[in-house]
This record gives structure tokens, C-alpha cells and sequence, in this order.
């Protein structure tokens, strides 16, 4: 009897040892299902250092989303039936709260990346969604139950942690908590109700958490994002990387070209400019890749790899407004010099047309190097292709007329929209002219390039002007190897700046862009601190930059035309000045711009600093300073040169 108490009480203590802590949840009664009070204390510190991952390896920072707006976190479920009867309220808050971002959270252990991807296609999700791996979104937010809701305004605080209504019937609901929440915050008004007590289903996180990095829950996302766009069959990186395999047979290369900021390529240095669309891998994620490399490369569990991207040459923007293309298809030569060819297409408009963004399409990726679309309103490339018994006509140095920029595209380029009401003018009857630049492959190669306009569809767009700070005026002797040249451009008007394209050709090493305000105040635009004529581009703003009339923007650069530059076209070494052949060189910073007396941004940069106080000097103490307007008519044909590897 005695031996048969002690087990009863052996029994006892184990069973509160491991169970006194169990939660116990009380049934929401208007609802039927088990609910939760709302009794915690909101944080009132800033959340910092917050990732999110999408399932598509898109990553985002709390600070790139809470520029935007206010975030939304809605954490739900794949199963939980309740969360499921939120989803067309979630989609209208997604749609009609345009300055927000609503982030659909995945913690449960069980939701697989592709369960999650199964279930956003098959209920019609709209907004992002992300796979919370180990709960660790969930523990910081401190979410318990799907769905429950965590906002969070655009200083990083938590402004509401609750459920989304008090109804899991959208025709009973009587209390609209977050909808109420997002119209107080959004309008800067007292959040009325900061947490309500949830209901619905239960968050079951993983047990305990492994840190172990893998390819699969790891390093393929990392892929994924910063790489496949250029390392994947039929693309003009050397191989693919779309694999497993792949990437662990290139992974000595992966981490050197990475560590060494070689790839991807991204020119422009952190902290000079906030721009879209930014391909640098992140410090955090050449340190991972590394980690793995270095910890004999595991693979992980298949679930959770990411959803495979897509690539079925669909358009980037979505369907094109316009889509135009070469007249006819052009047999590119087996061997010889690179090849610079103009094909002519009508655009036929009785009225002018504002482009809000260009997607280039080159037909065969292994000849295209690069892609500009020029206008021509004078018929002159008509007269110079009629004259060319081939497609098209041949013309390296230029066009051959007085072009209009208009688009273009490069390995790595992805198509930018430019801020809402606004356009490039496409004039009535204008011409469209596509310079492709063709690299020779060794065998006859075909190409059909083609490209999708994507038209403004404003009442009342505002045009997107290019002008430039440019130098004309410099010669660079030979042997120099840091030759500094300078450019100015002065605002004569109040305007926003939206793009920056610094412009050199083979022997430019570095050039930054500063804006001088009138106040004296300095902002950084743009560093090129390593450049590289095969990877220019064009940078978009995030927000745009407002110069009021009289701010002067300063290019910095300078130029190697020594014996040991292995980029130097010259040997030995001959002096170089401005010149429109690639051997030549130039000196231009180009700026998207729009007068600001017509035009109001949604956001607009106020991050002045006098960081960069003083202009760096030459080795050489040699300067060459002119300030050029770029409509100056003497100077007109040598910048339609200048646009061949500088994409707007």
C-alpha cells in the first residue's frame, strides 16, 4: 500500500512538474473557438534590427517598410479555419491601404514554405507572405494565436496587438479594431483601442530551434535573390547557380567574388544615396555563405526550401501598354569587332505619351550585351537605315541624329516605374531607335529583341527631364595615374532629382555626386568608388531629392592613364580627352529631374549632412574644371554617344 502511495505521488509531481505550466485558453463564446486575453504591456522602445523574409527570398528591413508606412503583421495559418475566413478582409485592407504594408506571418512548425505557397494561391492572398522559421517574429511580437494582428507605425513602435474584428463573420462584425487602428494612425489621430482579446486558433512553434546553417533554409534564398537573375541557363553569367549542386561545385568562386564586393554588381557605395532596387548582398549574408562553405556545405531539410522563382519570361512590370520590336529578325556575324546596331520602329501617335517605365527584352541573351532606346522626332535614322542594305543600320560613336533618351537594359537591370504622374516624353510621330550592342560568339547568332512601354496614366503627367553636370574640356596626360576632373550643375529652378547615372568610359576609376544646397547644407547623391565601364546603370531614388533653385550639384572624379592601368586602351600610354569612341573618354553625372513648381512627391529626401566636406585632390594636382549646360547644342551628338552604356 505504501509502495502503491509513493507511485501515486511520483506520479503527482511529475505531472506538475511538467504540465503546472500549461496555458489553459477560455472559449470565446460570440465566436465558439478558444480565446485569449489581451494582457500584455506594449513595448514603447523601437523595434530594431528586424528582417523579413518573404517565401520568395525577398528580403525586407523594418526601416526600408516603415518608410513607406505603417506594417501590418497578420500572423495566420494554413489550417486554422478561422484564419481562413479573414482573408477577403485582409486583401481589401491590402488594397485600400495603400501606405501600408500587410505581411501575412507563418509561425506554425507545420506550414512549409510550400504549404504556405499552396495555400496563398488557392485562397486568393494578395499581400506578402512570409514563413516565420524557429517563431522568432512570433516571440518578439509576442503573437500567440491566428490571426492576430501587430502594428507597428513608421517609428518602429508597436501601435496595436489584437485581433482584426470581434467576428469571425464578417456580416456580425461590430467592433472593426485594426481597420480602426490603420484610419487613426494613418490620419495622426489617438489610437482609441490598442489590444482586444483574440480568438481563433493556437501558434504551435518549433520546439527547440536549430542553428545549423543549410543550404535549403539558408543559402538558397541568398541565391535566390542577389543571383539567379543573371546565373541561370541561356543568361549571360558564365554558369548557373540554380542547384544545389551548382552552387556547391562554384563555391570557393561564390565566396571570394562576394566577400571581394565583386558580385553582385552593385557600384554604388552604402550610404551614398538611397536607391531602388539596390543589388548589394548584405554583409550578413556573405558571412552565412561563408559559414556554410566553411561547415562542408549541409543541404538542410527540402521543406524548407524557398518557392523556386519564376522565370518564364514574363514581363517584370506586368503586361506592357506597347510593345514594340525589331522590324525583322538580325544574323548577328560569327566573328569580328563588337557590332553597334540601330533599328528604326514607328510609333505612329496622333498625341504626345508620357513613359512611366521601358522593359528591354533582348531576343538571344548570348550576342546582346546591351540594349538603349533612343527617340528620333527629325526621320534621320530612317534616311541612315534606308541606306544600309542590312536590318537596321551599323554605327558605332553614336546614333547618327540628334536622340533623345528614352530606356535601356544591361545583364542584372531591372525596369524601374518613375514616381506616379510623372513621364519620359514620347513626342507625336516619334521614332523609336533601338542601339543593341552585339557581342560576337564564334556562330552565326539570331536576335528579335523587342521592349514594353509602360505609359503614365495620369490626367496631367509631369515630364522627366535629363540634364547633366558635365565636362567637355579636359585632356588627361599620359602616365597620370590619378587625373581629378570636375563638373557643376546649378539648379535654375526649384526641382525634385529622381535618378543619377554617373558616366566614364575605360580609364575612370571613381566619381562621386554632391548637392551643395543653397543654405550650404551638403547631401551625398552617388559614390562610385571602384568604377567599372561594364556595369553602369542608372540609380533611382527612393524618394526624391528637392533642390531648391540655386543648389549646385559637384561631380568628383578621376581617371588612370597609367602604363599600369590594365584597362588603359593605350599602349604605351597616349594622352585622352572627351571624345565620343569608347577609347575616348567623358565626364558626366546625369540627373532624371522634374520641376518641382508642378509636382508634389509623397515623400522627399530631408537627409542632409556635411559629411563629405571637402573634395578629394590628384596626386598630380592637375585639374580640369568647366561647367556645361547638357542642351548646349555644340555637345549634343557626343552625349547621344555617352548613353550607350549608361541606362536611364
Amino acid at each position: 500500500m505504501r509502495k502503491d502511495l509513493h507511485a501515486i505521488f511520483y506520479i503527482i509531481l511529475i505531472f506538475m512538474c511538467f504540465f503546472s505550466k500549461a496555458k489553459t485558453h477560455k472559449i470565446n463564446k460570440k465566436n465558439n473557438v478558444i480565446g485569449e486575453k489581451s494582457n500584455i504591456k506594449l513595448p514603447s522602445d523601437p523595434i530594431q534590427n528586424l528582417m523579413i523574409e518573404t517565401i520568395k527570398s525577398e528580403l525586407y528591413s523594418i526601416d526600408s517598410l516603415c518608410h513607406k508606412g505603417p506594417i501590418v503583421f497578420v500572423f495566420t495559418s494554413t489550417k486554422c479555419p478561422v484564419a481562413k475566413q479573414y482573408t477577403q478582409r485582409l486583401n481589401w485592407m491590402h488594397k485600400n491601404y495603400t501606405r501600408a504594408s500587410i505581411i501575412g506571418v507563418y509561425s506554425n512548425r507545420e506550414d512549409t514554405t510550400k504549404h504556405i505557397a499552396e495555400h496563398v494561391k488557392e485562397m486568393g492572398i494578395l499581400f506578402q507572405s512570409i514563413k516565420d522559421f524557429d517563431g522568432k517574429l512570433a516571440n518578439q511580437l509576442r503573437a500567440t494565436m491566428t490571426p492576430q494582428a501587430v502594428v507597428i507605425d513608421k517609428k518602429k513602435v508597436i501601435r496595436y496587438h489584437g485581433p482584426i474584428d470581434d467576428n469571425r463573420y464578417a456580416n456580425r462584425v461590430r467592433e472593426k479594431y485594426l481597420k480602426n487602428a490603420m484610419e487613426q494612425l494613418l490620419n495622426n489621430q489617438e489610437i482609441t483601442v490598442c489590444q482586444a482579446d483574440s480568438f481563433g486558433c493556437t501558434i504551435h512553434l518549433t520546439e527547440e530551434a536549430d542553428d545549423t546553417i543549410t543550404y535549403a533554409r539558408h543559402i538558397a534564398p541568398i541565391i535566390q535573390r542577389n543571383c539567379l537573375s543573371c546565373h541561370r541557363p541561356g543568361q549571360v553569367a558564365p554558369f548557373s547557380l540554380m542547384t544545389y549542386e551548382e552552387t556547391k561545385t562554384w563555391s570557393t568562386e561564390i565566396v571570394s567574388y562576394t566577400q571581394n564586393h565583386l558580385m553582385p554588381p552593385w557600384k554604388p557605395e552604402p550610404g551614398y544615396g538611397d536607391f531602388k532596387r539596390t543589388r548589394r548582398m548584405q554583409d550578413w549574408e556573405i558571412k552565412k555563405i561563408s559559414e556554410w562553405v566553411n561547415a562542408d556545405m549541409p543541404y538542410g531539410r527540402e521543406v524548407d526550401l524557398p518557392i523556386s522563382r519564376s522565370f518564364d519570361n514574363s514581363w517584370f512590370l506586368g503586361e506592357p501598354d506597347l510593345l514594340v520590336q525589331m522590324p525583322e529578325p538580325y544574323d548577328v556575324p560569327a566573328d569580328g569587332e563588337d557590332e553597334y546596331r540601330h533599328f528604326v520602329i514607328p510609333t505612329n501617335f496622333d498625341q504626345d505619351m508620357y513613359v512611366q517605365a521601358i522593359d528591354v527584352v533582348p531576343g538571344n541573351r548570348k550576342t546582346v550585351h546591351h540594349v538603349i532606346a533612343y527617340l528620333d522626332t527629325t526621320g534621320k535614322a530612317r534616311e541612315l537605315d534606308a541606306t544600309d542594305p542590312k536590318p537596321g543600320y551599323s554605327r558605332f560613336g553614336g546614333t547618327g541624329f540628334d536622340a533623345q533618351w528614352l530606356g535601356g537594359w544591361a545583364p542584372g537591370v531591372t525596369p524601374n516605374l518613375l514616381p506616379e504622374g510623372t513621364g519620359a516624353l514620347l513626342p507625336r510621330g516619334a521614332d523609336i531607335v533601338l542601339q543593341i550592342h552585339y557581342y560576337k560568339t564564334g556562330r552565326i547568332e539570331r536576335d528579335l529583341s523587342k521592349a514594353g512601354l509602360y505609359f503614365s496614366k495620369s490626367m496631367d503627367p509631369k515630364r522627366v527631364y535629363v540634364d547633366a553636370a558635365i565636362n567637355t574640356e579636359f585632356r588627361i596626360p599620359a602616365g597620370v595615374s590619378e587625373y581629378q576632373v570636375k563638373a557643376e550643375w546649378t539648379a535654375k529652378e526649384d526641382i525634385y532629382v529622381i535618378t543619377v547615372g554617373p558616366h566614364m568610359h575605360l580609364i575612370g576609376t571613381d566619381m562621386k555626386v554632391d548637392a551643395i544646397f543653397p543654405d550650404g547644407r551638403q547631401q551625398e547623391m552617388i559614390w562610385i568608388r571602384n568604377w567599372d565601364f561594364n556595369w553602369q546603370d542608372s540609380y533611382h531614388y527612393k524618394t526624391p531629392i528637392f533642390m531648391p533653385m540655386g543648389t549646385i550639384v559637384k561631380a568628383v572624379g578621376h581617371f588612370d592613364n597609367s602604363a599600369a592601368n590594365p584597362r588603359n586602351p593605350n599602349d604605351p600610354p597616349k594622352a585622352i580627352g572627351w571624345g565620343e569612341k569608347t577609347t575616348d573618354e567623358m565626364f558626366i553625372a546625369f540627373l532624371g529631374i522634374i520641376k518641382a513648381k508642378n509636382f508634389i512627391p509623397e515623400n522627399t529626401s530631408t537627409q542632409h549632412n556635411k559629411r563629405l566636406g571637402k573634395d578629394s585632390t590628384s596626386q598630380t594636382n592637375n585639374d580640369s574644371f568647366r561647367s556645361k549646360n547638357l542642351r548646349q547644342k555644340r555637345i549634343r551628338g557626343s552625349l547621344a554617344a555617352s548613353l550607350e552604356r549608361i541606362l536611364f
